[in-house]
């Protein structure tokens, strides 16, 4: 039997179909839409949308819509409320990472695995006051120019560590740092901070504030669109423009209020270079007072990482839109659709299932984030598990496509 092959005039012809037909300038509207028209014109054809008012103002509000800030949380719920955060030393956590790591002869080698951030529970006063934590002076040594806060706090790290090909610093595993003495080499002061549990945490561990009653449980115009019941988790969001959610599909229909990022089509999962990689997490040494503070960084790889890889995007939409990679190195990417959304305070952004996307923030930010099951028993989902079974096979085959 012969097998399937798509050449390069099939993937092009493929591209352009998405680009002109499927991936479209972002609609914002003024209001929350019925039931049928969000069935029709967002969740039927998987586009996204902002919506604005979705969420209407409190009395004590002046703005038209819900206003909330980690202040607001800590004032109605306390600060002693006990959280976990997310924490990492340049603010790129889940995500693809070259790794210094032993192999079977205890020799030095690199290595790209998945890296999720350190964990750390903590008070929401601690948390205020790591998220607050100026970034000049966030490592021992190094300096800046007049960059973004995402690459200033790269700089200042490379400035201390191996670097990889594109220059991001590359974190040795325990094992490894022991081995070449790099316990204390690049020493974090002020780590970045930003909690982001996706375990409906805004109903268990922030229960008290989701009491409230500020919070909508969900919107009936999405409740009859997606037609899968009430949200199966709703998640709380915090963090500042130094943290970074890398490029990822969700299997939820996702209705974010206030975000802003960068988002691709689900066709677009055959040119973004996903693979399976081994696992591990961050993890401080040596760290002061709280443990994190002017810490090291080391990675600690998964116990099953071989046996369970996770799949995962490994170029960054980022850098890839500011030519940061070369043609050869991951060339399909140009073949792409990347959609640059801006969404401000009161407003929601609607991420249909699958969809990718990479989240960054321009300042400090609260985000709701409602988490609708998708339906599988369709030819959206059809669709996509196609093309990324194709992606596999040809991956194993060898080839680029």
């Amino acid at each position: 039997m012969a097998a399937f092959h798509a050449d390069e005039d099939a993937l092009a012809n493929f591209s352009s179909d998405v680009g002109s037909l499927w991936c479209r300038s972002i609609d914002v509207l003024d209001r929350p839409p019925d039931s049928f028209t969000f069935l029709r014109d967002y969740v039927s054809p998987k586009v996204p949308c902002i919506i604005r008012n979705a969420i209407p103002r409190e009395t004590s509000s002046s703005d038209g819509f819900l206003s909330l800030t980690l202040d607001d949380i800590i004032r109605r719920v306390g600060e002693d409320v006990q959280i976990t955060v997310d924490v990492t030393p340049d603010g790129h956590g889940d995500a693809v990472r070259t790794v210094e790591r032993c192999n079977s002869s205890q020799n030095i080698e690199m290595q790209k695995m998945f890296i999720r951030p350190h964990e750390q529970e903590m008070t929401l006063a601690e948390f205020r006051s790591l998220l607050i934590s100026k970034q000049t002076d966030s490592i021992n040594s190094g300096s800046s120019g007049n960059r973004d806060a995402e690459s200033t706090d790269a700089a200042r790290i490379n400035a201390c560590t191996t670097l990889d090909d594109h220059g991001n610093s590359v974190y040795p595993t325990t094992e490894a740092a022991l081995q070449q003495n790099k316990r204390h080499n690049a020493r974090v002061q002020n780590p970045v901070v930003y909690y982001s549990r996706q375990n409906d945490c805004l109903r268990t561990e922030m229960h008290s504030l989701f009491s409230t009653g500020l919070i909508p449980k969900s919107f009936t115009f999405a409740e009859e669109a997606f037609d899968t019941g009430p949200p199966d988790a709703i998640n709380l969001w915090v963090g500042n423009e130094r943290s970074v959610s890398s490029m990822h599909k969700d299997h939820y229909e996702n209705l974010f209020y206030v975000c802003s990022g960068v988002c691709n089509a689900p066709a677009d999962i055959p040119f973004m270079h996903e693979g399976e990689f081994e696992t591990g997490a961050f993890y401080p040494c040596n760290g002061e007072s709280d443990g994190l503070a002017n810490a090291s960084w080391t990675i600690v790889p998964d116990s099953n990482s071989k046996a369970s890889k996770a799949r995962w995007i490994e170029p960054d939409i980022k850098r890839y839109l500011d030519g940061g990679y070369s043609q050869k190195e991951f060339p399909l990417l140009s073949k792409s659709h990347p959609i640059k959304v801006f969404v401000s305070k009161g407003e929601m952004l609607y991420i249909p299932s699958l969809w990718l996307h990479r989240v960054t923030q321009t300042t400090e930010t609260v985000g709701i984030n409602y988490w609708y099951d998708m339906k599988f028993d369709s030819a959206h989902w059809c669709y996509f598990n196609f093309l990324q079974q194709l992606k596999r096979t040809e991956e194993s085959n060898g080839t680029n496509t």
